[in-house]
């Protein structure tokens, strides 16, 4: 990016006068030699010569004055116009902090510097990811008998706490809609360890939900469902940007919450033999999966690990 700085009028017309006067001052100087070099060996053109250089240096010292004037006026013109322009730039640093961050806010670092370098169309396939869908139950009645800014400052209370959670593990949140929660691992940068992230993830937001009911006599609880497979994420819109997913791994992991029970987090077998060997887990046998038919699921109930994340 470049700053493009004009120099105002009354700049450009100070140099104008400040080169002016200098070639005025140097004038009888030039004069001066040229004459003295025509004639040497003449008194009296030498005694004309003295005396018009007498009053010309008189005029010299006037003219330097004025010099030295300009100068001063010219320096303290530089000096605002530079201080003006380092304002125009840390503006332009503040603007530009600004909107990273609010980039960042939008989409995942990763994305973002890949749509600044290339503004074209972001669309990547994932083979190995982990997609959570959780909806807070009983929240609809819930915000029926809250005020406005209570029912608001609740949501944010609790998306909020998932978001740090989120943080925490390093998985990429997706977007809220409603009260409903999405997240996703392995994206857009592969990790290994996305079922199992994704699996502490669920039974962390399950904990901070119950405390809520214990502590803060919230009356709700959540729904979490989860499945992994293939996922096609991209970047989708102009002015406002949306990091999405699609595929039938993301439809299916949405039927996995829908079709759960509050308080429940359940997982289709392709996690499950994922996170069989870590983590403990119910069969809740074949159920029917709207647009897949009947399908093996499993409740996830606690992990074998001693170290509960968010506790």
């Amino acid at each position: 990016m470049f700053l493009k700085v004009q120099i105002p009028h009354s700049t450009a017309q100070m140099f104008s006068t400040l080169a002016l006067n200098v070639k005025t001052a140097l004038l009888p100087f030039d004069r001066g030699a040229v004459f003295a070099q025509k004639d040497e060996s003449a008194p009296a053109s030498r005694q004309i010569f003295t005396r018009n250089t007498e009053r010309e240096l008189a005029q010299l010292k006037s003219q330097v004055v004025t010099l030295t004037q300009l100068l001063d006026v010219f320096e303290k013109s530089i000096l605002v116009q530079s201080d003006r322009l380092e304002q125009a730039i840390e503006q332009l640093a503040d603007s530009a902090q600004k909107s990273e961050e609010l980039l960042l806010n939008i989409l995942p670092e990763a994305i973002a510097k890949q749509l600044k370098q290339n503004p074209a169309a972001i669309a990547e396939q994932f083979n190995e990811v982990t997609i959570m869908f959780a909806d807070l139950v009983g929240f609809t009645p819930l915000s029926a008998r809250l005020k406005p800014i209570e029912l608001v400052n609740l949501l944010n209370q609790i998306f909020c706490t998932f978001d740090a959670l989120a943080q925490q593990l390093g998985l990429e949140k997706i977007k809220t809609i409603g009260d409903a929660y999405m997240v996703a691992a392995g994206l857009p940068l592969p990790r290994a360890d996305h079922a199992e992230a994704i699996a502490d993830m669920a039974l962390a937001m399950q904990a901070a939900i119950e405390r809520l009911r214990t502590e803060g006599g919230v009356n709700v609880q959540i729904r979490i469902g989860i499945n992994t497979g293939i996922v096609i994420a991209g970047v989708i819109g102009t002015k406002k940007f949306i990091y999405d997913l699609w595929g039938d791994a993301v439809n299916i992991a949405s039927r996995m919450e829908s079709s759960g029970q509050a308080g429940s987090i359940q997982v289709t077998e392709a996690t499950y033999e994922r996170l069989k060997d870590k983590y403990v887990f119910q069969k809740r046998g074949a159920i029917k999966v709207k647009g897949k038919g009947e399908m093996v699921t499993y409740w996830l109930v606690g992990s074998f690990a001693s170290t509960r994340v968010g506790a």
